[in-house]
Parts: C-alpha cells; structure tokens; sequence
C-alpha cells in the first residue's frame, strides 16, 4: 500500500508544470495604464507586442491596479499597442535589450482631453491628477526614472524631493519599474533630482525644478537620464 501512495505522489508531482525563470539573455516590456483624471489604474487593457517579420503576436492583460507585465522576450525591436474594449488608447516602438525592462506606460484620457505623453523625455507639461481617497490638504509626486537613450528603466535610483528654497528632502529609491512615489507632501514648490551610478562614469543626476504641488493632487515627474553617450 506505501508503495502504491508513492508511486502515486510521484506520479502528481511530475504534473505540477513549474514556469522557468525569465533568461539573462532576454528582456521585458512592463509598465502601467491609468486614467487620466484620476490616476486609477485600468484593468483588462489589452498589450499586443508585435516583433517585424513575425505573424503571431504576443499580449498580456492589465492587472487590477493597470500594471502588466510581459517578460522573457527575445531582444529586438518591437511595436507595443494598447487597446481597451477594442479601441486603441496608445501605441510606441520598443527596442528590448537582454537582462533589461523597458517601461512603457499608456493613459486612458477622455474625448478632447490632451494628456502629456508619460514617455517623452523633456515633456514640458506634468501630468496631474486627484486619486480617489487622496488626502485633501497633502499631495503626492511619482514617477519614474529612465535612460533617454534606450528608453529603458533604471532600477535604484535615489529621488530627492526637497522642498524649494529649504533643505527639508524626502528620499525614495526606484522600484524594479523604475518607479518612484513620495507623498504626504504639504502643499508648495519642490525640487525633483535623480540620482544614479554608471560604471566608469560615477554618479550622474537630473533635477527639475519648482514643481508646484496641490493639496489632494499627484503630480507624475518623469525623470530622463543619459547613462550612455548619444
């Protein structure tokens, strides 16, 4: 009778399908959809990849927060699309490096609403918005941090938020993603710097100044570096 219960156990554990790491040798696209007036994230956006000179296509879902996530991609040039309900809300060309994320995120805006592209290195205008449930009277600054030339994300960066004209800073230090998110910031100007260490060229930083910051409001700062020359 054992012997039969541990041909059995055996048996179950060769059916249990255990997915491989991701290889150093590919990379990954991640990022995030969100309303543009509130700042939520979109669930069930689809994200179509498409790579030239392949037919099949690969996609993922957003989560419940908007995030998605689709790794273990092989190096290349690849064309990224969002769609909601079928209608297409973004769509940007990606260059995937191995061991690398490349972060690529899409706003959902309403008819006649211009939203800046949360992409574009040196974007004049911030994107603002009032997350539900914020708390009215402080503010938040978020965003991510980013190589101007590749277009990919930088995991550890140090964020300084100092508030202008004092030496009262907060620090965060970038996720995975790449992302930042400081809050409980009193209304005011503040000043965003990133900093990030590059091997053989030390510490490079990225500032922007007097960022004005409403009580209730998240203001998205995204923060472009050049850790390689162009």
């Amino acid at each position: 009778m054992r012997t039969w219960l541990l041909v059995l156990g055996l048996a179950a554990a060769a059916c249990v399908h255990h997915r491989p790491p991701a290889s150093t040798q590919r990379g990954m696209i991640a990022g995030m959809v969100r309303d543009a007036m509130s700042g939520a994230g979109v669930a069930e956006a689809v994200i179509v990849l498409r790579r030239p000179g392949e037919i099949a296509p690969v996609s993922d879902h957003s989560t419940g927060d908007g995030a998605f996530m689709i790794p273990d991609l092989p190096p290349g040039r690849y064309h990224v699309a969002a769609y909601l309900a079928k209608r297409q809300i973004g769509e940007r060309d990606a260059e995937v490096r191995a061991g690398e994320v490349v972060g690529i995120d899409f706003t959902l805006a309403a008819a006649g609403i211009d939203v800046p592209d949360p992409n574009a290195p040196g974007a004049p205008e911030l994107w603002r918005f009032r997350a539900a449930g914020a708390t009215p009277d402080l503010g938040t600054i978020e965003g991510n941090v980013s190589d101007v030339v590749h277009h990919r994300r930088l995991e550890n960066a140090v964020v300084s938020v100092t508030e202008t004209g004092t030496l009262t800073t907060v620090q965060a230090i970038t996720d995975d993603r790449g992302h930042y998110r400081i809050g409980d910031l009193p209304p005011g100007s503040y000043d965003v710097s990133a900093y990030y260490t590059v091997l053989h060229r030390g510490q490079l930083e990225v500032r922007r100044n007097r960022v004005e910051v409403a009580g209730g409001e998240t203001v998205v700062v995204p923060l472009w570096l050049e850790t390689e020359p162009l």
